[in-house]
């Protein structure tokens, strides 16, 4: 049951033959399998009002038992925030504690732990091509399975799925110029956003905003989920130009700032008119939200073009990419090694290789854990290196994985039961 939780929630059995310990049992498991917190949440409150009478006695348990901290908080209060509701005590707690996590989500560590705390049965690996089918990675054939086409951009720059409200962004571009797209999983349905916001080059997401980093020349935007709108935020104080050029090398979340890489290759011109391009380490550019500025930190040991920004244990890591680009922009020259960032002392430093061989899978070791970057995206394999490990890593398995256009875009996020059993038939 726990494996197609959505099928399930689906059925009138479910509404009408589940008992409250038995759904409280499935709530409680790690492997619940749905499109979202937000889903979960919906489907217990649809079973809860089929017999409200007698289920009212037993709605604070079954309620408690949902990761409210991953519920559109909007949901929560239009169910939740109800006289009815509200009489049960321990409803006006569960949504008290919820109200306070997501207004200070600092404060609310002990709730993370609990009602914040992703579902260990996670989405799977989805390339998104430009108008044509898509693909999932199958991870026990270590395959590409195609979907059906789910993106109407011709052009497709990054996208970001956002967990708690089951939205993916997708940014790109369409007939009538570069936009950002929504695809809402639960609803199958896809929006355009209302005004042109420019060339999107990175996305990621932080407390209630998914933030689109524009070109370095372009104001960059925030989404609200809660007010369903976007607003401008400060523009990174860099400036593309004839001589020097500014690109994006990686986004990430670490903590409550938002995160941005900027590799940089500069023109210079010889007495005989003759121009070389020459390339430099990359930037890293820290957003606070709170101040809405951005801060410049230290640059990295070498240069990083199509290289991928990541966390790993609370760490920001630059990994994949080349140490340079030619005239046309493409990647060139040698692979760039793996870098980490050192908080305290503002300082980059290269990350030593020793389990890994020489691979065409952007395959990199990060703290005991293996990941490949493909197409700048940190793809988790799911290897570890034991401690004092002597021996390289076997990657060879995973050569599938590599096989995807290059002008796709990657991203984790649920797919439906039904594609799944669409390609099996």
């Amino acid at each position: 049951m726990a494996s197609t939780f959505k099928d399930v929630c689906e059925s009138e059995e479910f509404l009408s033959n589940v008992g409250a310990d038995q759904l409280f049992s499935l709530l409680s498991r790690d492997d619940l399998n749905a499109p979202s917190e937000t889903f979960v949440f919906k489907s217990v409150m649809q079973w809860i009002k089929h017999k409200k009478e007698e289920r009212m006695a037993v709605a604070a348990k079954v309620i408690g038992a949902v990761r409210l901290g991953l519920v559109d908080i909007r949901v929560v209060i239009e169910e939740l925030d109800t006289e009815e509701m509200q009489q049960v005590s321990d409803i006006h707690a569960h949504l008290h504690e919820a109200l306070l996590y997501y207004c200070m989500p600092s404060r609310g560590s002990n709730f993370a732990e609990g009602k914040a705390k992703l579902r260990s049965t996670g989405p799977v690996l989805v390339a998104l091509l430009p108008e044509e089918v898509q693909y999932y990675f199958d991870i026990e054939t270590k395959t590409w399975t195609s979907l059906s086409p789910r993106t109407p951009l011709k052009d497709l720059k990054c996208c970001c799925y956002t967990e708690s409200v089951g939205i993916l962004f997708v940014g790109g571009k369409d007939s009538n110029g570069d936009c950002i797209y929504c695809y809402d999983i639960e609803k199958d349905l896809w929006e355009r956003q209302p005004h042109n916001l420019g060339k999107v080059e990175g996305m990621c997401t932080l407390d209630d905003f998914m933030y689109a980093i524009m070109h370095c020349d372009q104001i960059p935007s925030r989404y609200s989920f809660s007010k369903r709108q976007w607003q401008s935020f400060a523009k990174v104080g860099i400036t593309s130009n004839y001589y020097y050029y500014f690109y994006n090398s990686g986004v990430a979340v670490l903590g409550a700032k938002v995160y941005v890489l900027y590799g940089k290759r500069y023109r210079s011109e010889s007495k005989l008119c003759h121009s070389s391009v020459h390339v430099q380490s990359a930037g890293l550019h820290c957003f606070d939200p709170v101040k809405n500025e951005w801060e410049v930190k230290a640059t990295t040991c070498h240069p990083h073009f199509g290289s991928s920004l990541l966390v790993v244990n609370s760490r920001l890591y630059v990994a994949g990419g080349n140490v340079s680009i030619n005239g046309n922009g493409n990647l060139c020259g040698n692979p760039a090694p793996v870098e980490v960032y050192d908080e305290e002392k503002n300082t980059w430093s290269v990350v030593e290789q020793k389990h890994i061989p020489p691979n065409n899978l952007g395959a990199v070791e990060i703290e005991g854990k293996v990941y490949f970057i493909i197409n700048k995206f940190p793809v988790d394999s799911g290897i570890r290196i034991p401690p004092g490990e002597l021996y390289p890593v076997h990657v060879g398995e995973w050569e599938n994985l590599a096989k995807i256009a290059t002008n796709a875009v990657l991203c984790y996020m649920p797919v439906k039961r039904e594609s799944f059993k669409a390609e099996c038939e």
